[in-house]
């Protein structure tokens, strides 16, 4: 889809606006989206609650989401609905509370659920070795459903030298 703006570059931002009862659908190129956002600051695209509000819309226009789960937080008595209307979370429980439609919604926004973006400093190290790990892991799992144990042992051997050096990173740097 190209953007509405310039018509030159793909879009890759959408933008809804609701005035007056009447919504507005406006897909935008990087380029342009800057262009918008300094002839209007007053606008804040940085509001994490603004961001998943659109993202929601976005999913309801393309269908992904399909009728919304009837989920309460045990912790806070926070709905999925009114997740959904708020993009806000209550409390932490609710990442655990809410994990399977948020990870398809996240699923739908981003084609993935792994981090694949910056990682704070000094911690860039102790992700990598975990994503590692988890890779490594569901490796062992085919290679014991394959009956290839002698690899099973490999990965597993491998596994536990990572954790090893996991454990002595968290040691050197703290918990950070």
């Amino acid at each position: 889809m190209m953007c509405d703006e310039c018509g030159i570059r793909p879009a890759s931002i959408r933008i809804t606006t609701i005035a007056g009862g009447e919504k507005k659908e406006r897909n935008l190129c990087a380029s342009c989206m800057t262009k918008l956002k300094e002839a209007v600051p007053e606008l804040d695209f940085t509001s994490l609650a603004g961001l998943l509000s659109g993202f929601f819309e976005a999913a309801k226009t393309a269908k992904v989401e399909e009728d919304v789960p009837n989920l309460t937080c045990s912790r806070c008595g926070m709905t999925y609905e009114t997740f959904r209307k708020t993009g806000l979370l209550g409390c932490a429980d609710c990442y655990k509370e809410f994990r399977e439609p948020l990870e398809k919604l996240i699923m739908s926004i981003h084609a993935n659920t792994q981090h694949t973006g910056r990682v704070p400093g000094g911690m860039a190290r102790r992700v990598s070795l975990k994503a590692t790990v988890d890779q490594l892991k569901a490796k062992l799992v085919n290679a014991i459903a394959a009956e290839e144990y002698e690899e099973a042992a490999r990965l597993r051997d491998e596994i536990r030298a990572l954790k090893q050096q996991l454990e002595e990173e968290v040691e050197c740097h703290g918990g950070e």
